[in-house]
């Protein structure tokens, strides 16, 4: 044990022999040894006994290797005791004042209460809950400290980094009595030490619910003119869009107003065409909204509000706060998940009741082939998908039509599987009907999230 305090003791008189540091950078290169104190004081005491064994042997009369010790101290160390000890031995030092770890115009610990002063400036007009600190540090004085740990092989020392970090968040903490987070904070405070900058990092909010979709032509994202691709030309009237509204602004729109969110998006289990109604319980999605001010959101009175400003057209409910694993999943799962369809189908000729339950029974826990649709060929890879048919089930409409409700794997095309797309899709009704079969009219009634009872 003496060994280890010897070397340690010897290894900081020769570090400040060689560069001047500061108590609390000195104790940083010693950090995980005697923890439960500050690299402040843990600095000061090692400087503290460095001093006394410098004037126990001046005391003793050995000159020469006091001198040394009180002279390093009084130097580089920055040390007050040490300093008046020898101007009245009359020893002569150096003054410096420029930690070589932490200081390039003035020590950044030092900086840290006008730092504060920044950043409580910079939040000024954000509502958070918890925090957390980062920063950017010098690279000089991350080199300089990378420097001293590998010339005398220094196993303990703690980074500029995470001392700096460390001190400003305690001190963040103090003036703004928030709560510290570190896994997933409302904001992230970074301070860029070059640059004297902050940037503050303002995580999303996320939003689950279920959304309704009651009128037909309306696409789920946003629909830009092809031709223009936004901009706006004859085609599309300066407007710059092919479709004028969409499921995702219906829902974005009013929310990023009231949380004054610097854009949005809307991650949904799936899509339905754009001539599909969502109807049953509603299409799961996470709505995402990226840098908000405002984060005290009344779930209840922004459903409200989103169903007011939609005005029939789209409808949510069931919101609750969620994360981005959630968005995750619903996008991931999209094409495992359980969906039910109900869809008119016109027939060229009349089907018999034998060929419709023929059918039935053919479609019942079946796997399909699925090219690529003609009709989506061309923002498609062009790839053949096998999806699961649960179950299908046909009863006669008006004329010549019928009423089909499906129970398919997500992914599925349900026109496709009427149609057959000219043999792209394979088996399909309009091939066991024996007859050319088109769908008219198409709702998704249904989306489970866990396998649901298909004899029910």
């Amino acid at each position: 044990m003496a060994k280890d305090t010897e070397t340690m003791l010897d290894n900081a008189i020769h570090i400040l022999h060689e560069y001047p540091l500061c108590d609390r950078c000195l104790g940083r290169l010693f950090a995980w040894l005697g923890t439960g104190t500050t690299n402040e004081h843990r600095g000061d005491s090692i400087k503290l006994v460095l001093f006394m064994i410098g004037d126990e042997l001046l005391r003793k009369g050995e000159r020469s290797p006091a001198e040394d010790y009180i002279r390093t101290l009084a130097g580089n160390g920055m040390m007050s005791s040490a300093r008046r000890l020898a101007k009245k031995e009359k020893i002569t030092f150096q003054l410096i004042e420029k930690c070589h770890l932490c200081t390039i115009d003035q020590s950044i610990f030092d900086r840290i209460p006008k730092i504060v002063q920044h950043i409580e400036e910079k939040l000024e007009g954000f509502e958070f809950d918890t925090f957390l600190v980062g920063s950017i540090p010098q690279p000089r004085l991350v080199e300089n400290q990378d420097e001293i740990c590998a010339k005398f092989n220094l196993l303990n020392s703690e980074p500029l980094k995470s001392a700096f970090n460390r001190e400003l968040g305690k001190a963040v903490y103090d003036k703004l009595a928030k709560e510290v987070e570190f896994e997933k904070p409302d904001i992230v405070i970074i301070y860029n030490m070059e640059k004297e900058k902050i940037r503050l990092q303002v995580n999303p909010i996320f939003i689950f619910g279920r959304y309704l979709k009651l009128k037909r032509g309306i696409p789920q994202s946003r629909w830009d003119c092809g031709r223009c691709r936004g901009r706006g030309c004859e085609e599309c009237k300066g407007t710059g869009r092919r479709y004028p509204d969409s499921v995702s602004e219906y829902i974005g729109l009013p929310a990023l107003k009231i949380t004054k969110a610097t854009r949005f998006k809307v991650h949904a289990a799936g899509r339905e065409d754009i001539d599909a109604l969502m109807l049953g319980e509603g299409r799961p999605f996470v709505l995402e909204l990226s840098e908000p001010k405002k984060r005290d959101l009344n779930l209840v009175e922004l459903e409200r509000i989103i169903n007011q400003e939609a005005d029939g057209k789209v409808e949510v409910h069931d919101l609750e706060f969620s994360e981005r694993s959630r968005a995750q999943h619903l996008k991931k799962d999209a094409s495992e998940n359980i969906k039910e369809y109900v869809a008119i189908i016109a027939t060229e000729e009349k089907v018999s009741d034998d060929l419709l339950r023929e059918a039935e029974k053919l479609f019942t826990e079946i796997d399909i082939e699925q090219r690529t649709p003609t009709r989506v060929a061309h923002r498609r890879s062009d790839l053949v998908r096998v999806k699961h048919i649960y179950q299908v089930r046909l009863k006669r409409d008006k004329g010549y039509k019928l009423r089909g409700s499906f129970k398919v794997q997500g992914g599925t095309y349900i026109k496709e599987l009427i149609s057959g797309d000219k043999g792209r899709t394979r088996p399909s009704l309009a091939e066991v009907l024996r007859t050319p079969c088109v769908c008219t009219e198409l709702n998704v009634t249904a989306i489970y999230t866990e396998k649901p009872d298909h004899n029910a």
